[in-house]
This record gives structure tokens, sequence and C-alpha cells, in this order.
């Protein structure tokens, strides 16, 4: 599924070194897999690495429509953070068919 289409903006923060940051490197693989990249060119998306490996890894994602879910991605799986992104990017594409945009 390409989870892009529906996305404005991606930050993604974590301590390359950290065990905890894997979650937020498994959602960062597939939202720039090439697949998605096609999907939505335009979509910013910024990659902030921190010294410290105690920081949760974080992943906030801001939609087409405004709507933010800022994710502590230390206590996620990466497929669980995947499924949430892709359920609401799910619901604004059939909302957005419906409208006929």
């Amino acid at each position: 599924m390409v989870m892009l289409k529906q996305i404005a903006k991606i930050r993604v923060a974590f301590c390359p070194y950290s065990k905890h940051s894997t979650p937020a490197k498994v959602f960062l693989n597939q939202a720039l897999s090439k697949k998605n990249s096609l999907a939505n060119p335009t979509c910013d998306i910024k990659i902030v690495t921190t010294d410290y490996s105690k920081d949760p890894a974080t992943v906030d994602v801001t939609f087409k429509d405004g709507k933010n879910f800022n994710i502590n991605a230390s206590e996620l799986h990466g497929a669980d953070i995947v499924a949430m992104v892709e359920k609401y990017a799910k619901k604004l594409s059939q909302k957005e068919d419906l409208q006929g945009q």
C-alpha cells in the first residue's frame, strides 16, 4: 500500500546507535521506498539524529487534512507504526474518492 499519497510531512527523530530506534528506522525505510516516493514526491521528509541514546525515537506525521500523529516509536513495532499511518491514509483516500476529488 502507498502511504505517502495522503501525507504532507514526516519528521523522524532517533539516535542511530540505540536499539530503541529500530521501529523508527523500519517506518522510515517504508516511507522512503521508491513506490512511496513516486506516489507523493512533494512529501517533506526530515530525519533528525540525536546524540543521546536514551532519547525516545519519535515519528511525527502530518496528513494533508492537517491531522497530526505524534508517535513514540520506542514503544511500538515498526509494522505497527506503518499500519497506523496506512489506516488513516486509507480513510483519507476513501473520503476523497467519495467527494470526487
